[in-house]
Order: C-alpha cells, then sequence, then structure tokens
C-alpha cells in the first residue's frame, strides 16, 4: 500500500511496518505517468532484492524525474542512473 503526501513525500507499508519514503523536489512539466512510475520502481526494488525503504526511494526518485519530462517513459540510460544512484545511497 502507498499513500502519496506530495510534496512531503509518500508512506508505504510493508505488510508489518510504515516506512517514510522522502520526496525529490523538483519542477513538475507533466505528471502522467507518474504513479506507475513509482509502483513500477518500488516492485523492481523488491522483486530485485532491495529492501522496502530503498525500494520506495528508487519510486519516489524514478517518479519525480519522470514528472521533469513530457510524456510517461523515462530513457533506458536514465534508469539506470537512478537505480546506481538508489544502490550506492
Amino acid at each position: 500500500m502507498r499513500i502519496t503526501l506530495g510534496p512531503k513525500g509518500s508512506l508505504i507499508f510493508d505488510g508489518e511496518t510504515l516506512i517514510e519514503i522522502e520526496s525529490f523536489p523538483v519542477k513538475a512539466i507533466d505528471t502522467v505517468g507518474a504513479g506507475d512510475m513509482y509502483a513500477g520502481g518500488v516492485l523492481y526494488g523488491i522483486t530485485n532484492g532491495l529492501d522496502w525503504a530503498t525500494a520506495g526511494r528508487l519510486g519516489s526518485l524514478a517518479s519525480s524525474k519522470l514528472v521533469t519530462t513530457l510524456g510517461a517513459r523515462l530513457k533506458t540510460t536514465e534508469i539506470h542512473t537512478l537505480l546506481t544512484q538508489v544502490k550506492a545511497a
């Protein structure tokens, strides 16, 4: 379950714990696909061995990057950069 808090970030629930996920403030241009990108980032993280907090951070970071451009997709290179950034933190 996910609860969005706008510029204050979001909350995700892993079945036992409510986890606060930070936001990444950006100037939004187009929000189409942001929710799907967030969910995709979280699901990718969980299914690839990341803990819930890190997966949530990936989803938050990916969706914040997405809204800075027109359209509902990121380039593959952008996705790899975000994944590297989240794993390094």
